[in-house]
Parts: C-alpha cells; sequence; structure tokens
C-alpha cells in the first residue's frame, strides 16, 4: 500500500515539473528507475526518497502519506497552487516563492557578501544579509554601508527581499527599502558539493554613485546562525582588491572576473 501511495504523490509532484526528464535530470535519478517509482512497481531507496523530497521541497515521510492527505498538506498545496496560479494575470511569480522552508533550510543564517563595484577604482563591497524562515516563506536583509574614500560620503542601502531554490541554484530578489528605487537579483551556488561556507554566482544591480546598470560576480561566506552582529557589522564596508583584510578565499574566488556593465532592460543591483 505505501508504495502505491508514494507512486500516487509523486505523479501528482512531478504534474508541477516542466517535464520526467528535467526532473530525473535534477534529482539525478536515472530516467528509467525513476518510471518504476511512478508506477509502483518499485519503491525508492531511504537515499533516493530524501534525494526526491528535497527537490520537490517536502520530508520524506509526507510521500508515504495518503494521497488524499498529501494533496492537502501544508508544504504541497502551495506548490499545486502555484500551478493554478501560474496562468497570465495571476500571481504565478509569488508562487516561486512558496514551499521553499525545506530545500532553504540548511542554508538560513548569516552571510558577508562580497561584489567588485564600479563605483570605485580595484574595489569590492562587503555587505552583511541575513536569511530567516518566517510565514511559510525564506526571506532576506541585506545592509550594505560603503565611505567614498575621496570625500567621506557615506553610502547606506538596505534591502528586503525572498529566497527560492529552483532547478538547484538559490534565487534571492531584493527591493532597496531606503532610497526605494531598485529591485536586485542574485543567482547563488556552493562551491563544493555538500558544502555552505562559500557560495558563488553573480549579481545585477545599480552603483551607489552613478545609478548604472552592472553585473557582477558575487561570493557570499556563511558566518552562523548565531553571531555577534557588532563583529560582524565592522567587517561591512569598502575593500580594495588587494586588501589583506579580504577573506583571502573571496579574494580568490572573485579574480580574474570584473564587473560588465548590463544590456538594456537587465535586473539591477547596487
Amino acid at each position: 500500500m505505501e508504495h502505491t501511495a508514494i507512486a500516487t504523490n509523486l505523479r501528482l509532484l512531478c504534474s508541477t515539473d516542466s517535464s520526467i526528464s528535467a526532473t530525473c535530470r535534477q534529482i539525478g535519478i536515472n530516467r528509467q528507475q525513476f518510471n518504476k517509482y511512478l508506477s509502483g512497481a518499485s519503491t525508492p531507496s531511504a537515499a533516493n526518497l530524501r534525494r526526491i523530497a528535497l527537490h520537490f521541497g517536502v520530508r520524506p515521510a509526507e510521500l508515504l502519506l495518503p494521497p488524499e492527505e498529501f494533496e492537502i498538506h501544508p508544504t504541497v498545496a502551495p506548490r499545486l497552487q502555484g500551478m493554478v496560479l501560474s496562468r497570465p494575470g495571476s500571481r504565478g511569480f509569488d508562487s516561486a516563492f512558496e514551499g521553499q522552508t525545506i530545500p532553504l533550510r540548511r542554508y538560513l543564517g548569516y552571510y558577508l557578501s562580497y561584489f567588485p563595484t564600479e563605483s570605485w577604482n580595484n574595489a569590492i563591497i562587503c555587505a552583511l544579509v541575513r536569511i530567516d524562515e518566517r510565514d511559510g516563506m525564506v526571506h532576506c536583509k541585506s545592509v550594505e554601508r560603503s565611505v567614498d574614500p575621496e570625500d567621506g560620503t557615506l553610502y547606506l542601502s538596505k534591502y528586503h527581499g525572498r529566497v527560492a531554490m529552483l532547478g538547484n541554484r538559490i534565487f534571492v530578489m531584493e527591493f532597496q527599502s531606503l532610497a526605494r528605487d531598485a529591485l536586485v537579483e542574485t543567482v547563488l551556488y556552493p562551491v563544493g558539493r555538500g558544502q555552505q561556507t562559500y557560495l558563488r554566482g553573480a549579481t545585477f544591480g545599480i552603483t551607489s554613485r552613478h545609478r548604472a546598470p552592472f553585473s557582477a560576480p558575487i561570493v557570499w561566506r556563511f558566518l552562523g546562525s548565531n553571531i555577534d552582529l557588532r563583529a560582524a557589522m565592522r567587517q561591512v564596508g569598502l575593500y580594495d582588491k588587494g586588501s589583506p583584510s579580504l577573506d583571502p578565499r573571496v579574494a580568490g574566488l572573485l579574480s580574474g572576473a570584473t564587473p560588465n556593465v548590463a544590456p538594456a532592460g537587465a535586473s539591477f543591483r547596487r
């Protein structure tokens, strides 16, 4: 009976993905074997059950629920609702951030975010980011503070946004909540398999001084879930690319890549 429930529940979840082939590629399971799970001819091993659950943002035990309970479960219903709401004129965009609490749980906490900026030559901005879970969604808050080395002008930015893991990549969408004049998109992935200390990717935004759109490589360094906020904030600011105070691993990950001016219509960052 258990394998029948899993098969029914899996077919329901797969109906929310673009295709079975894409699902198998993203999970890393052979298509022929996965078809056996869908037909009920075979039951996933404990390891594969965890991989499948992680992909769909549910708990392994929830896949064993009777189908009538599974369909209305709080972690499943938002995904199915997002399918219905994805029609033109609906709130399909919002549904991308629903059901993300399980796949992103291991990434909750504080990070220092580093990226080159075009506002100053050979400079890297370091911001403090917090990722937390509230009301069934994963939220982020960023604080960025830079002092112009030429005239001492203080540039302070605060961003609030949401986080989603889609296709094994972390997507962060933020709104500049002080000036209320910019949206930011960042795409991240772990530097090595199974680790989360360093996340790397790309960010798209607007420069602090000249308001010019640009794109840049970015690295997030995990600090922990409970940190000394004052100590962390002392690290926020503007760094020279060759500064000995800059984390050498971060410098290495950012080296050799310079910001590029984004084409018209691109997403933006500071």
